[in-house]
């Protein structure tokens, strides 16, 4: 079904991508995104990478759908790495007069419907939350014990400065464009440039955080592919130490950001 609801159309996701080739499982599941969107009428900036130029006309075909383009993507142009494609995607979607922006991963599929519901949660940021059912049965077991535990210390560190319980892990975010900024100043590369400006917001800019819980399933080919396997466990934890470090950081600071200013 198609979307067409006041939020819906305030509300841009940006996603950032980058592909080796075509056979990635992750190329297929971010064109199946793309598709969803067009289905949805979510409007989507992909922020790619990749070195081949026809990734990004797939990507592009597979999110138009009667004559409206659905999904933008472009090649990324700022230095650095996830990081920094978020940031150039929140950059396009304020300049496309976004309201509400959203991000998440690409290979998310099973997301894209929940965003009219996300962009109408009455909060300055919302980050869902998967429930807890559906994250155990569709995520590689690793995932989804390193996962709870990155939450559950993260949780405990929020409660000690009243930031709300969330789910820190899953990835997806919407925040007002008046917080963008906050985004956009911060310079981290990795998991922490989704995480630390929602901290920052909410404890040195005012900002409102709530959660919208649903049964997300992760896609199965991602599930087959990484449980079990030691190259994804070692990743985790290189998740876990970021976190940690960065995150955990930001809410045990008692100070805010170097150079605090008001948003307009």
């Amino acid at each position: 079904r198609s979307f067409d609801s006041v939020a819906v159309m305030k509300l841009i996701v940006t996603s950032p991508t980058s592909y080796f080739d075509d056979e990635d499982i992750r190329f297929q599941l971010a064109l199946e995104t793309c598709r969803e969107a067009a289905r949805c009428g979510i409007h989507f900036i992909v922020v790619d990478a990749s070195l081949d130029e026809t990734i990004r006309e797939q990507m592009k075909q597979c999110g138009h759908k009667d004559g409206v383009d659905y999904v933008r993507v472009c090649k990324q142009t700022y230095q650095g790495r996830k990081g920094a494609a978020l940031r150039e995607g929140i950059a396009h979607a304020l300049d496309a007069g976004a309201e509400i922006i959203g991000f998440q991963e690409p290979e998310k599929v099973n997301m894209v419907e929940q965003w009219e519901q996300v962009a109408q949660v009455p909060a300055d940021i919302c980050v869902p939350r998967r429930a807890d059912g559906a994250f155990k049965a569709s995520y590689p077991i690793e995932q989804y014990h390193s996962e709870n535990f990155a939450n559950l210390h993260l949780n405990a560190l929020a409660r000690k400065v009243e930031f709300p319980s969330i789910d820190w892990t899953m990835g997806p975010f919407a925040t007002r464009a008046k917080f963008a900024k906050v985004w956009l100043e911060y310079t981290g590369e990795l998991w922490d440039a989704q995480l630390v400006p929602i901290v920052l917001s909410q404890r040195w800019y005012g900002a409102t955080v709530e959660t919208y819980e649903f049964d997300f399933y992760q896609a199965e080919s991602m599930k087959d592919e990484e449980e079990g396997d030691p190259h994804w466990t070692e990743k985790r934890l290189v998740q876990l130490n970021c976190l940690f470090q960065h995150v955990g950081g930001a809410l045990k600071s008692s100070k805010g950001p170097p150079e605090r200013h008001d948003l307009v």
